[in-house]
Parts: C-alpha cells; structure tokens; sequence
C-alpha cells in the first residue's frame, strides 16, 4: 500500500518509520532536518503535499493543532489539491472533533474519505508497535485503512462512527493523566516538606488504590534521577484547554481540570515556548517551597516516625480520592460529549490515563461491582488533616482542595454514611449510565 505521512515530529516521526517495513511511504514536513531523516531510512520525499496525495492511497497527518491539519488540507498545494475520489485521510492530530468533522465534510465533497486515530502512546512505544490508537469511521473506511492501521499497532479500539470520536476520547485520556500527574506532584511536594522521603512516599503509593500509571511510571523515573516524559508543556496545555471546551459545550463541570489548566499555564509562562511537561516536576516543588526529586536537601519541617507514618497514610488517601474525582469529571464530559461508557472502559483501562481509581469506576458503573469500600466520611477526614497540616507549613494543595470541597459537598448534600461509588450521583452523566 502507499502510504502519505505529513507531520514527522517526536510522535509523527515515529509513526511514520512503522509504514517503512511493509509499505511504500512518502513523506512530507516543513522540517528539511525531519524529512531528511526519514529518507535516510528509505521513505521518498514529495516537495509538496499535493504530490504526496497524489502519490499516496492512504495519507496520514500528525500535527500539533487541528488548525494545522486544515491549511496542511487546504493551503495551497495542500493535500486537497492531489487527492482524488476514494482516497483515504487519516487524522492522528491531538485535535478538535468539532473541526475534524468540518474537515472531512469538505473532503466529502470530492469523495475523500477521512476517519480519525488518535496515539496513546510515548514516542518509544510507538516504535514498539504497543501504541493504543482510537479511532472513528465508517465500517466501510475503517475495513480499507485496516492494513495501514496495523502496520502501526494491532491495538486498534473503535470509538463510534462519527469523525473525532477518537480525538474525543483521547482528550479525556490526557485530562485524566495530567490531573493525575500534577496532583501527585502536588502531594509530593507536601510529603517532603513534611519530612518525608521521595523513596518513602514512592513505595507508599506503589499499590492500593493511591496507585496508577503516574506512580508506576513517573515516580521511579523521579527516582533515578531521570525524565518520565519529553512532552512539550504548550501541548499539553492545549489539550487541557480542549478538555475544558469539551466540557463547557457539553455541560459538564470541571473544576480540577480548571486547576490543572491554571498549573500548566504558570509553567508555561514561568519557563517560556521550549518549557517541557516534566517542568513541572520543579515548578510544583518551588510553589511549595521545596524540592520534590532532591532527596539530598533537609525538609524544613522534620517528623517523627509515628507522625510519618500518619502523614503517610493521608497522603496516600489525598490521591486515592484525587483520582476518583479526576475520573468523574472527565469521564463525565467524555459521556456528555457522545463517547460510550464500555469504549472509554476499553481504551483507558490501560491508558496512561489509568488509575485504580478510574478503573473502580468503570467497574461500579458497568457491573455494579464494588471493588473499593472506602467511605466519604474517611476519604474527607484525610482530605481535612492533609490540606490543613499542607497551609500550615505552606505547600499550595490546590487540586486537594478542591477535591476535598467535591467530597464536602457530597456529604452536605446527600449526608453522612456515604461510600465513594457514591460520588456519582453528583455527577448527572455517570448516574444516568449507571441505571
């Protein structure tokens, strides 16, 4: 098959090598560095995208906005200018379903088909072919892109049949994931200005349902010293900031997500365009006046072993409740938007969205079962003591506190004696599907 790939950054680069075993790839990209590389290893180079469509059955697009996906389609000598009825376009852009679809109506039009398959996936498990891609499409487009498709990953979830499906669930995966992430990093930063050791909170989070993929894949990192990610903070802020359009189009609020957004952007603006994700990781520590990874510095504020081990456990509890209340809201707007619940079950189970919290939640809400008897009144006690004990020494909890204000206002709301499954019934879209 002949395959088009325009868009050869850190993801798109190596989405891209994938097609050169079993297919003819052309490949396309304003970076003569990017283009070069992928000719060296065999790929030919068309000096516009028109040329690349013409030459190419199935072309495929990984950008880093959906703006830039409609001028690579419609600029002049752009993939609409070669493309002829039949063709196939795939979009893997981290996009906006709303303007994916206008772009594929137009496309329409000429009898171009387009589907959309979003990456869940590091650049270095892309190059594993263990990528997750979500996609949306037809029957009928999705049987012709399969060859393609699989030339990337036998890991293929279908998430609906109307384009940007995909793109919709992969904006809740990444919500999900930078809520976790920076709300671990938040508690982080308070357990070692506590006292504590990174070593000691890591092994402390490492099971139980204060675990996920954060603690699984980002605290060793932080541990050795190394980076657990390399992606560009700007884009994840911009998807952070679809997250919330998701939401407020559909009527769901997002208050942690908020908070995250505001986060990303304080970083952003701190470290400047170049700023990375893992950033982060020393911002956080400096807004609470500390220092998450150095496990050389001295805590100002020193503890006894039974005051650790309390420590300990609340902190433990903070981001077990914190996960639960991330997956809401986000699972929340992925149901509002149209998304299905077994299809975002499917995909973020195993996600670098995934938390023993999330995935408690699909259990409760698809099968009624119960895996986590935690109680509302426990989970807020600890949410209290951590959030007071964090002002009192000067470490800004932000995404605990407004946990902890979720969890207030279930209790007011609906009484004491709650457990945390019942957490749904604030949240009307998870309630509905659970009936």
């Amino acid at each position: 098959m002949n395959i088009g790939y325009i868009g050869l950054g850190a993801l798109g680069g190596q989405l891209a090598r994938r097609f050169l075993k079993d297919h003819q790839l052309t490949v396309w990209d304003i970076s003569a560095a990017a283009v070069g590389e992928l000719a060296s290893l065999g790929a030919s180079v068309a000096p516009t995208a028109a040329e690349l469509a013409k030459r190419a059955d199935v072309v495929f697009l990984c950008l880093p906005r959906s703006a830039d996906v409609k001028n690579a389609v419609f600029a002049p000598d752009g993939l609409a200018a070669g493309l002829s009825p039949g063709k196939i376009v795939v979009d893997q852009t981290s996009g906006v379903p709303e303007e994916t679809r206008e772009i594929a109506a137009a496309l329409a039009e000429s009898g171009v088909l387009m589907m959309d398959a979003a990456v869940s996936a590091s650049p270095q498990i892309v190059s594993t072919g263990n990528a997750n891609l979500m996609v949306s499409a037809s029957a009928e487009v999705l049987d012709r892109a399969d060859p393609a498709l699989r030339a990337i990953t036998d890991k293929i979830f279908r998430c609906g049949f109307r384009v940007g499906d995909g793109q919709a669930l992969k904006t809740v995966n990444n919500a999900m994931n930078a809520g976790n992430r920076l709300g671990i990093l938040e508690v982080l930063a308070f357990g070692r200005k506590s006292g504590l050791t990174l070593q000691t909170i890591a092994d402390h989070l490492s099971d139980g349902e204060a675990c996920c993929q954060i603690t699984d894949r980002m605290l060793p990192a932080l541990l050795q010293g190394k980076a657990s990610t390399d992606f560009a903070l700007s884009l994840m802020l911009k998807d952070i900031y679809q997250a919330l359009s998701l939401g407020m189009k559909h009527g769901t609020p997002m208050p942690i997500t908020g908070i995250v957004q505001g986060l990303l952007q304080i970083g952003g603006n701190l470290q400047g365009p170049q700023a990375r994700l893992e950033d982060m990781v020393k911002i956080i520590g400096s807004m609470a006046g500390s220092s998450i990874a150095d496990d050389a510095l001295k805590s100002a504020a020193a503890q006894s072993e039974s005051s650790g081990a309390d420590t300990l456990e609340t902190i433990a509890s903070i981001v077990a409740s914190q996960s639960r209340a991330i997956s809401y809201e986000c699972i929340s707007a992925g149901l509002n938007y149209g998304l299905q619940l077994k299809d975002m079950s499917q995909v973020l189970h195993g996600s670098s969205a995934w938390s023993t919290g999330s995935r408690n939640i699909f259990s409760e809400l698809m099968s009624g079962e119960r895996p986590s008897n935690s109680s509302v009144d426990d989970a807020l006690k600890h949410l209290q003591e951590g959030c007071s004990f964090a002002s009192r020494i000067g470490v800004p909890l932000m995404i605990a506190n407004e946990t902890r204000a979720i969890f207030e206002r279930m209790r007011c709301q609906f009484g004491p004696g709650k457990r945390v499954h019942e957490l749904s019934r604030l949240y009307p879209a998870t309630a509905h599907d659970a009936t």
